[in-house]
């Protein structure tokens, strides 16, 4: 289908029901490709939104209050209850 002549004329969608009206004449490919479009839409402005853990300043927990010593030491504080 040649397309050679024929003019176009696009307006931008405004509210969610001019956005419905058109959406209800896709074919179910169009429907599917429009769902991908959609969801990568989502995603990115959900990533975009959350803060990254890597965009965090580091935290301080204060000094080492007393040295954790060699694995014997804590195991064994442990075992006995100690801690």
């Amino acid at each position: 289908m040649s397309l050679r002549g024929v003019r176009c004329y696009f307006s931008p969608m405004t509210t969610l029901a001019e956005i419905e009206k058109s959406v209800s004449q896709f074919s179910a490919e169009e429907l599917a490709e429009l769902e991908q479009i959609i969801r990568k839409a989502r995603r990115a402005k959900e990533h975009a939104q959350k803060p990254s853990l890597r965009d965090a300043d580091p935290v301080s927990v204060g000094e080492i209050l007393k040295p954790i010593g060699i694995r014997d030491e804590w195991y064994s504080e442990m075992l006995e209850g100690r801690v």
